[in-house]
């Protein structure tokens, strides 16, 4: 992908650096450094956060994603979402319950690491 592109996804269409890696096929540090290289103001993470709604973020968690597996999906740190749903007073799972929903990475990836889960997402943003 050319530079343009990547600026107009990231700045325009609000994709994180790692959605814009899935879909150019690159490392989401060379979508990082590209970025830098042309001078785009990068979001913080106030910023990051508002990119997807509580209601997806619920969502996604009570389907029994973990906030490393949530991040990965939404190319935010884990510690970006745990922040948000402690601001929101979201509870999480407890370590033994956490255990009894995991996904394998086999299932993790079959079920949402896709453009079909991606965009259902996008949808109920």
């Amino acid at each position: 992908m050319y530079d343009e592109i990547i600026i107009d996804l990231y700045l325009n269409k609000r994709l994180s650096c790692a959605d814009i890696a899935l879909q150019d096929g690159r490392s989401e540090s060379t979508i990082y450094k590209i970025l830098l290289k042309n001078k785009v103001k990068l979001r913080n993470r106030s910023e990051a956060n508002q990119i997807f709604n509580d209601a997806i973020l619920k969502f996604m968690y009570n389907l029994g994603l973990s906030l490393s597996q949530m991040s990965e999906i939404l190319g935010v740190d884990s510690t970006t979402i745990s922040k948000r749903f402690t601001l929101i007073d979201f509870p999480t799972r407890i370590p033994c319950q956490a255990k009894g929903v995991r996904y394998t990475k086999e299932e993790f990836k079959r079920f949402f690491m896709n453009d079909k889960f991606k965009k259902l997402i996008r949808e109920r943003d």
